[in-house]
């Protein structure tokens, strides 16, 4: 008879102890993993290989430092210029998608060059559990060719 009762109050401390606490300050480092649904690249034609290009981007994140999170989704909407020599600069947008529903967009700006995509984002827009945040992050994405992994280390402020 003591059993279920220790059980169902383990299981309530956890549950208790990973729920958003208000004023929390998040830390963490995350994995994500893209492939691009939508390339739209334009040649510019002021100099060979100097191109414009709006973009799409599904994926799956997974945290490794932080609160414990499920995996997400990651939806990625961007713009940029590109140049022959593999350089450039992106902008644009992402959602993060999570278990429970809740989820946060973000505003985005990369450099690229050397088969990398290095940037800062901000973070908007939250809902469920996420409502009325605000954060930031660091991303640096190794690119190839039609899929991208990033690794972002970043911070959620709870309100």
């Amino acid at each position: 008879m003591l059993k279920p009762v220790i059980i169902t109050a383990i299981l309530s401390s956890a549950i208790i102890s990973s729920a958003a606490v208000a004023g929390e300050v998040i830390k963490f480092k995350t994995h994500h993993n893209n492939v691009a649904t939508k390339w739209e690249p334009s040649e510019m034609g002021d100099e060979p290989g100097h191109i414009r290009a709006n973009f799409e981007a599904k994926g799956i994140g997974i945290r490794y430092q932080g609160p414990n999170e499920p995996p997400y989704k990651v939806d990625v909407w961007g713009s940029g210029e590109y140049w022959k020599d593999g350089t450039g600069s992106d902008t644009g947008f992402g959602k993060f998608t999570f278990a429970d529903g809740s989820y946060y967009y973000e505003k985005w700006n990369g450099k690229v060059a050397n088969g990398r995509d290095v940037g800062t984002a901000v973070y908007y827009g939250g809902s469920g559990r996420f409502q009325g945040m605000k954060g930031s992050s660091k991303f640096d994405c190794l690119l190839m060719g039609d899929r991208f992994t990033c690794d972002v280390e970043g911070i959620i402020e709870l309100p």
